[in-house]
């Protein structure tokens, strides 16, 4: 039990080192591996039945203190902002269990330094008022209250021997006195412990054995110097002092008849009754001591981490756990540890010698964690969509434990093509991925889009402890997103078709750059094919054929009407061989086609003649017949230069369109979702300045749908969209795409 600043951290109250117990043998035994018969070592699923058939204690569970009628457990919890505290029960062999104190309310509960069912709870952090709880006592038996108050204005209650308090007295600062104290009746006994070093500024550690305390403790001035000194509690006197190379470790262990504590080298262990050292060269320890007859248990970290027990009579090491992280002495010459093993998991076992002399551990409660690193759970189910947070998807996992180094990959399985993302130093047991549907080589980096279709996910995890294996572990699932107006080569975001002046026609894919806040080209583009100068007017329709893709109409200088339908690959096949509507087309100035303007999910085309007259194309999911006959829906539209579907760029019931006057005013008619428009709203002037506009949907990953403007001297922008019809737009952010090149060779971008 540790005091002052420390202690009042509560979690130096329940790490310490521990009473053990006399707990009721249960099955799971775990045999010293020099002991084992070769190939006797149990399977993983019979490992996992004994563990089960044990009692169940909390996850974050520390053994506390202990008795012959239970133990005392510390289970952490932590609050809705993150502090923690700690909620003390008294466990018994059958499972039950009684409440000592509750986490955020209750106050600090100290274990017994010998093997007692007694438990001392603080009314508060000053640990002045002290009541003492006898587990071993019928139900309803009142605690017996000890107020240091009545003592003097400097008592603190800093260590449990059976019934007896340690306190320590003095003013902050300066040397402190040790008494103890212990209960006659009603009245309160204040004995000084005599020939105690005049330099004991704070109790940090109190051990104990049968009539006697170890203590360790901070020196008055400045620096880190520590001391232990053993006090006898039938004379109340000091019978020995040392010094204490702290260096960071408190660990010690205390016996009747030996104290060992770690110094640079390993191990020292001390003949209480000659005062001889023996020191025992030892290198990673890292964890609790403990002293078991003629064994010394230690925990070492590193390439090979285990808890060891070591003989001071012949040397012989026997590894009995992979881990441990308390323990103290009990009855009958056993221990009880707080670790773990990679067979059975994380609990509390209990350490005993058998008839041949060898230790072996016995599980005799569960905290049903596992030990080696493994995979608890993941987010990822059979499908992963992107829609209902805008191209991303939080992934997540949650392992056993924290502290290890992760790669998780993402591999697209019809092309190999995979995002990475690797994390050294992890201290969480759960690792959160916010992935942005890309195939980039490192979170952080600007990848491709992530196209639709089956993936794998790997997770390959390094324990840093090196206890188990590295994890290695996976699935699969299929990556979707609903069909977007503008993408053609089924990864989710925009493309722009691009025909240069030779009639070359290339997709050009886009992608949004979270970290600079722009869109990007996502790849080199792909070529499509050649031959498209024989078209006088060409326009992306969005998905008018039902193929999930969308498609290109395209009228020659004949007027004919010709169909591509949309493939949804990532090559020349974006496009299929494309089939003959019609005739008649020539009359047409301007196409428009992307919208959704009748609000049956499906998007529509609409056409301007010589006359100025508006027509709508209503699509129809056929490939051979791809609109129904034409309606028309207004009249004078050829005032305008320009018009562009948009998509539903202002939240109205359909999608809208935008059109530039020859003035270069631009402005909004917001569709009501019958193929016809609300009185149109000006957006703004000064468009003229652009060559080409493209409703691309949403590029900027916001759930809106944006425009690309084109023009001259590499003045390229996305104008995002806002939602609201008074302003459609936002402030308009430059981008590099198409910019790389010159412009000259460009005919039309759509």
């Amino acid at each position: 039990m540790t005091s002052g600043t420390a202690r009042r951290t509560l979690a130096a109250a329940i790490t310490t080192v521990l009473a053990a117990t006399a707990l009721a043998t249960a099955p799971a035994a775990v045999a010293a591996p020099q002991a084992r018969a070769a190939g006797a070592a149990a399977p993983a699923a019979k490992a996992q039945a004994q563990a089960q058939a044990v009692p169940k204690i909390p996850a974050r569970t520390q053994v506390a203190g202990v008795g012959t009628s239970g133990y005392l457990g510390g289970t952490q919890h932590y609050n809705s902002e993150g502090q923690y505290g700690y909620e003390y029960r008294w466990y018994r062999p059958d499972g039950t269990s009684t409440l000592l104190s509750e986490a955020f309310s209750g106050g600090p509960v100290v274990g017994n330094a010998l093997v007692s069912d007694i438990v001392a709870v603080a009314a508060d952090y000053d640990y002045r008022v002290v009541r003492l709880h006898d587990l071993s006592a019928p139900a309803g038996t009142a605690p017996v209250l000890f107020d240091l108050r009545t003592l003097g204005p400097t008592h603190e209650f800093v260590g449990l021997y059976g019934s007896t308090l340690l306190v320590q007295v003095g003013s902050g600062g300066n040397p402190q006195e040790l008494h103890l104290v212990s209960r006659n009746g009603n009245a309160l006994t204040d004995r000084k412990v005599t020939g105690v070093p005049g330099d004991i500024r704070d109790v940090t550690k109190a051990d104990g054995a049968p009539g006697s305390a170890f203590l360790t403790y901070e020196k008055t001035g400045s620096g880190n110097s520590y001391g232990t000194v053993t006090v006898d509690l039938a004379a109340a006197r000091s019978t020995a002092s040392a010094p204490h190379p702290y260096a960071g470790d408190w660990s010690t262990a205390f016996s009747a008849t030996k104290i060992v504590r770690r110094d640079a080298a390993g191990l020292v262990v001390t003949d209480r009754a000659s005062g001889a050292d023996t020191r025992i060269a030892l290198a990673g320890l890292n964890g609790p001591l403990g002293l078991f007859g003629d064994f010394v248990a230690y925990t070492t970290r590193g390439t090979e981490p285990a808890f060891s027990v070591r003989s001071l009579t012949d040397g012989r090491t026997v590894k009995l756990l992979d881990k441990a992280t308390s323990l103290g002495a009990g009855p009958n010459g056993t221990l009880l540890v707080r670790g773990g093993t990679v067979e059975q998991g994380e609990g509390v076992y209990r350490i005993t010698t058998g008839a041949d002399g060898v230790p072996a551990a016995t599980l005799i409660a569960s905290t049903g964690e596992d030990t080696a690193l493994k995979l608890v759970e993941t987010s990822i189910g059979d499908v992963v969509d992107l829609d209902p947070m805008n191209g991303r998807e939080r992934l997540s996992w949650t392992l056993s434990h924290g502290d290890f180094d992760y790669t998780v990959e993402l591999t697209h399985k019809a092309t190999g093509r995979k995002f990475t993302d690797r994390f050294e130093n992890q201290g969480s047991r759960s690792i959160s991925l916010l992935w942005r549907g890309d195939l980039a080589p490192y979170r952080g980096n600007v990848g491709t889009p992530a196209y639709n279709g089956a993936y794998t996910w790997k997770l390959t995890a390094k324990p840093h402890d090196g206890i188990g294996p590295d994890l290695e572990t996976g699935g699969d699932f299929e990556l979707v997103r609903s069909p977007k107006v503008h993408d053609f080569n089924n990864n989710g975001t925009p493309d722009l078709l691009v025909r240069d002046t030779d009639g070359n026609l290339t997709r050009v894919d886009t992608t949004y750059d979270v970290w600079r806040g722009r869109v990007v080209e996502a790849d080199s583009g792909g070529y499509i094919g050649r031959g498209w100068q024989g078209y006088r007017q060409v326009e992306s329709v969005g998905d008018v054929a039902g193929t999930n893709a969308p498609d290109v109409i395209g009228i020659d200088s004949a007027g004919v009407l010709w169909f591509h339908p949309g493939t949804g690959h990532d090559d020349q096949t974006t496009l299929a061989p494309r089939v003959r509507i019609g005739g008649g087309w020539g009359v047409y100035t301007q196409l428009a086609g992307g919208s959704d303007l009748t609000g049956d999910g499906r998007a529509d085309l609409v056409a301007v003649d010589k006359a100025g007259d508006l027509y709508l194309y209503k699509g129809t999911g056929n490939v051979n017949q791809p609109f129904a006959p034409r309606k028309k829906t207004g009249f004078g539209w050829n005032i305008y230069n320009k018009i562009t579907a948009v998509g539903n760029l202002a939240g109205g019931p359909a999608g809208d369109l935008v059109a530039r006057d020859k003035a270069g005013v631009l402005w909004l008619y917001l569709g009501k979702g019958d193929g016809t428009y609300a009185a149109r709203t000006k957006i703004g002037g000064g468009w003229n300045q652009y060559t080409h506009i493209v409703g691309t949907g949403d590029a900027t990953m916001d759930g809106r749908p944006d425009l690309y403007a084109y023009g001259p001297h590499n003045t390229v922008y996305i104008h995002p969209g806002s939602g609201n019809w008074r302003a459609p737009f936002q402030t308009r952010k430059p981008t590099d795409i198409l910019t790389n090149g010159n412009g000259s060779f460009i005919n039309k971008v759509f």
